[in-house]
Parts: structure tokens; sequence; C-alpha cells
């Protein structure tokens, strides 16, 4: 805490205390967290607000209990912070500030790109993002550094998924649900999204799979994909396929439906037949994954 400000973005509570925001702040009820929150309605480890392009600063909520709140609005997915917003852990109220925006940047929201859907049925690209083995891996860190590293990987699959034109639905604490709408098979979109997020999987400080699945799904009625409420036996049949590929230890893996709707040659191979366990039928399937080395 410090009752003066040097730094470009903060975090200001109701009776005037400050908390700099630097690289990244671990919010929670345990004491390793950069600001500790003392609210039985806190996580241990509730969320984290991370900064990236030396300007952004990103909310996401680490699957807390009772949830993070801009604005009135409960963050499901990674969101940006702007100057004066109102933030909501349990009952700690904090307000958002920040001078350190270049000149060109507008100190407005900005409205994002949504697909509108007036049907109650669409089809879709489906693709789920989870890290691998998070319980066991997150005990490797401390609550503070995991965090870190959880925002900062949601973060960078956030901007692939916007920049290759996806909205991210569902956001899981340790994965995401991610969705594209089919047009007309036009592919270059998700494809670029896959070759980014597959590049991303070489590198990435923390290990993720990847299913990826093409079906339909039924619409609960919201505006746009990005906040609707999506449900349906494809969507439970992607849910599924990512627990198979776990049993198989693929981090790669491609329902056969999406594997042949693909223009591009991504380097996939045939992993085989399998049932897909709990799932409506016991149809042995095909999917698609990378060789292992």
């Amino acid at each position: 805490m410090t009752s003066s400000i040097t730094a470009g973005a903060w975090l200001e509570g109701v009776d005037g205390k400050t908390w700099p925001l630097d690289a990244n702040c671990p919010i929670g009820r345990s004491p390793s967290n950069e600001l500790v929150v003392a609210d039985r309605k806190v996580s241990r480890r509730h969320a984290v607000i991370h900064k990236q392009n030396g300007y952004e600063y990103w909310i996401v909520d680490l699957g807390s209990g009772n949830g993070t709140y801009v604005n009135g609005m409960r963050v499901s997915l990674p969101r940006q912070l702007i100057d004066n917003d109102k933030i909501l852990f349990g009952e700690f109220a904090v307000t958002f500030r920040q001078t350190d925006l270049p000149d060109h940047v507008s100190r407005t929201a900005a409205i994002p790109s949504m697909t509108v859907i007036d049907v109650k049925s669409v089809k879709c690209w489906m693709l789920l993002a989870d890290i691998i083995n998070s319980t066991s891996l997150a005990k490797q860190y401390d609550q503070a550094a995991w965090a870190t590293l959880v925002g900062s990987w949601a973060g960078d699959c956030r901007q692939i998924v916007d920049l290759h034109g996806g909205e991210i639905n569902k956001y899981l604490g340790d994965g995401f649900l991610a969705i594209w709408p089919w047009n007309d098979g036009e592919t270059d979109h998700i494809e670029g999204a896959l070759d980014a997020l597959l590049d991303m999987q070489k590198t990435a400080e923390v290990p993720f799979r990847l299913a990826v699945h093409l079906g339909e799904l039924t619409s609960g009625g919201g505006p746009t994909l990005g906040e609707d409420n999506l449900t349906g036996f494809e969507l439970i049949f992607l849910f599924r396929m990512e627990k198979l590929a776990a049993s198989l230890t693929q981090t790669t893996f491609f329902s056969a439906d999406a594997h042949q709707a693909l223009d591009k040659d991504l380097g996939l191979v045939s992993v085989g037949e399998h049932i897909v366990p709990g799932y409506v039928d016991d149809e042995p399937r095909t999917f698609f994954g990378r060789e292992k080395t």
C-alpha cells in the first residue's frame, strides 16, 4: 500500500488507499498475493491483473467461487481495464486508475468486434484449450507466480483468438473455449489461429492441450457468440474429446470433421479410432493429432 502514486496505473480503494500496478498483480486472500484481501468471499487465488503491450492492463478471474465484477458485470474471460473502471472482489471494491496511456490510444472502452447471431442453431469451429496437469503444476510455484503464469498465458492466447476473428465464449480458470462461426467453408481465420497456437505450444511457459471440433451448437439467445450460453451434443463431444486426448497423452487433438474441413495442411496424422467416454453413443471415431517425438 502507498499514499502517493508514481506508477502509471494503480488500484484505488474507497478509503483512498492505493496499490500501484506493475507487470502483474495477483489478488486474493492468500498472503502470497500482491494485493491481499481479507474477505471470506474472496478466494485464496482470486484474480490477477496482467500488464501487456506496455500500457494495457487485463484482469483475469482465476476460477473464483464468488466471481470478479467490473462495472457490475461478472468477468468470465480476460477483460481490458480502462481508467475509472469499478472492480469488485467479493465485497472488496476498488477503482482502476491509469495515466500512462500513449497519446494515440483512446481512453474510452473499445467496442469489441462481435458476430451477431439471430438463429438458435449455428455451425461453429470449437477450440478448447487447457493447461496440462494444472493442479500438480501449480504446486511447483508460489501462488503469485502461478497466477502470473496463467494470466500471461491467457492473455497471449486471447490475442491470437482476437487477431484471427474468434471469440472466447468462456474462460475456465486453467483453460478457455473459443468459437469461430462457420462461414461458407472459409477457413483462413481458424487456420491462422491454429498456426499461431500450435507454434505457441512449442515455447509456452506452461504446457497446454488443444482440442478442435466442427459442429452444430444451440444458441441460448444472447446477442453474440462471445456472450452467449452455448449448449448442444457437439459441445459435450468437444469436452469429452479433450478428456480422451488427455488419456492418450495427446497435446493436439482434432475430430475428423474438423480435420477434413481444413484447407491447410497442419501436419496432422491419424491417431486411430477411439470411443469417446461418456458421450451419447459408443461409436468409434477417427481423431487426428501430431506424431509424438
